[in-house]
């Protein structure tokens, strides 16, 4: 086969390619809507369908719950829920979903009140668990010889209307969470072969609940 022949099968193949990765984009896309439309999405099932329909959804672990160690010791203590990780060339970026809707009062640190109508709800902070959920990260990433990587963490409004009464930077809406994605992405500080490792390690370390409970860890 001639130069000329190469190309063009290499070309063909990655035409292909696009064409594919577009088809399955658009089937992700056409999922979430129809479950929108019929209202079968919860709010994590909100967030894990939109994060798995960008161009990040290898680098995204959901739902899996990672070993936090007796300081000192080598003992895991207990294991940390993290709601969604996402691996980004700026770091790791560590989500905490907060699902409640109307007026939050989180002028406290350790108690928010949602506020509906005459009703107020105590709840426990989401902030807590985010710090939570960024520790037992930091942790597993030290540990595979990742100490270095940036861990960010961010607690997710998912819905809009939801007003919180105090600001936080460590607070984002779900509309906004693609750009603060993009963000991290331009801030180029981990390269292609490290991010993969740290996905590999992540998967690694990450358990579902049912996994702890089958091997009472």
């Amino acid at each position: 086969m001639d130069f000329i022949g190469i190309l063009l099968t290499v070309a063909g193949v990655a035409i292909f390619a696009l064409i594919v990765a577009a088809l399955v984009s658009a089937f992700y896309h056409n999922q979430r809507n129809r479950a929108r439309r019929k209202d079968n999405l919860n709010s994590r099932q909100e967030l894990e369908a939109f994060l798995l329909d960008t161009n990040y959804r290898r680098n995204v672990f959901a739902h899996l719950y990672y070993p936090v160690l007796v300081d000192g010791t080598a003992r895991t203590h207990h294991y940390q829920r993290v709601d969604a990780a996402v691996v980004t060339k700026g770091g790791v970026l560590v989500l905490t979903v907060f699902d409640k809707t109307g007026r939050i009062d989180n002028t406290r640190e350790d108690i928010w009140v949602q506020i509906q109508d005459d009703d107020r709800s105590e709840l426990e902070s989401p902030v807590i668990s985010s710090e939570k959920s960024k520790t037992a990260i930091k942790g597993v990433l030290k540990r595979a010889g990742y100490g270095k990587v940036p861990v960010y963490s961010s607690v997710v409004f998912i819905y809009d209307e939801t007003i919180p009464l105090a600001g936080y930077d460590d607070i984002v809406y779900l509309s906004e969470l693609e750009k603060l994605i993009h963000d991290m992405n331009k801030t180029s500080k981990l390269g292609s072969i490290e991010q993969f490792y740290i996905c590999r390690t992540l998967k690694r370390a990450g358990l579902t609940k049912e996994t702890i409970k089958r091997k009472q860890l």
